[in-house]
C-alpha cells in the first residue's frame, strides 16, 4: 500500500443499525399512539424522547467509516461527516458491548477523540486484516502515537464487510 492510496473502510454491524432504528421507531410509535389515545404528559414525553432518539440514530449512528491519509469520513444514514487529522486528538477504543464482554471479546470499537468529544466510528471491532490496514493508514498519516495506543482486535474476528455488498470486499 502506498502512502497516497492508504485507506481502509470499516462497517458497523447490521444488528446495531437495526436495533437502533427499530427501538427508536417503536418508542416514537408508542408515544404517537399515546397522543392519539388522549394525550397526557407521559405521551408527550415519550413522543419527544422517540423523536430525539430517532434523530440521533439517523444523524449520528455510523453505518461505515473510511480512514485515509486526509482524515476520517463517518457515513451515517442521513449525512456524512469528515474529520481531518488536524482536529482529531487520538484514535482509541470504546467499551465493548455487554454481550461482547460476556464472551470476553476485547477490545471495543474504534472511537475518534476530538477535544473532549468522542465520535463513534463503528459499533464493532474490526478483523486483524482490517486492523493491519488501519495501522498502514495511521503510519501514512503520521499518527504514530495512535498506533502505539491502539489495541489489536481478537484473533477470531470476521471482517466487518462480511455481510455487505460485493463492492466492499477487498
Amino acid at each position: 500500500m502506498t502512502d497516497h492510496t492508504a485507506s481502509v473502510t470499516v462497517h458497523s454491524s447490521w444488528r446495531g443499525i437495526a436495533s437502533g432504528l427499530i427501538g427508536s421507531s417503536a418508542l416514537l410509535a408508542l408515544g404517537l399512539a399515546g397522543l392519539a389515545a388522549g394525550g397526557g404528559i407521559t405521551a408527550n414525553v415519550v413522543t419527544v424522547a422517540g423523536v430525539l432518539l430517532l434523530s440521533a440514530v439517523l444523524l449520528d449512528l455510523p453505518v461505515a467509516c473510511r480512514l485515509d491519509i486526509d482524515g476520517v469520513q463517518r457515513r451515517m444514514i442521513l449525512r456524512r461527516q469528515r474529520l481531518p487529522w488536524t482536529r482529531i486528538t487520538a484514535i482509541s477504543r470504546g467499551r465493548p458491548s455487554l454481550s461482547a464482554r460476556r464472551r470476553d471479546l476485547a477490545p471495543g470499537p474504534l472511537v475518534a477523540l476530538v477535544g473532549r468529544r468522542r465520535y463513534l466510528l463503528v459499533d464493532q471491532s474490526e478483523s486483524l486484516h482490517e486492523y493491519e490496514d488501519l495501522l498502514d493508514v495511521l503510519r501514512a498519516a503520521g499518527r504514530h502515537d495512535d498506533i502505539e495506543a491502539l489495541l489489536p482486535p481478537a484473533d477470531g474476528r470476521v471482517p466487518t464487510w462480511t455481510y455487505r455488498r460485493r463492492r466492499w470486499h477487498p
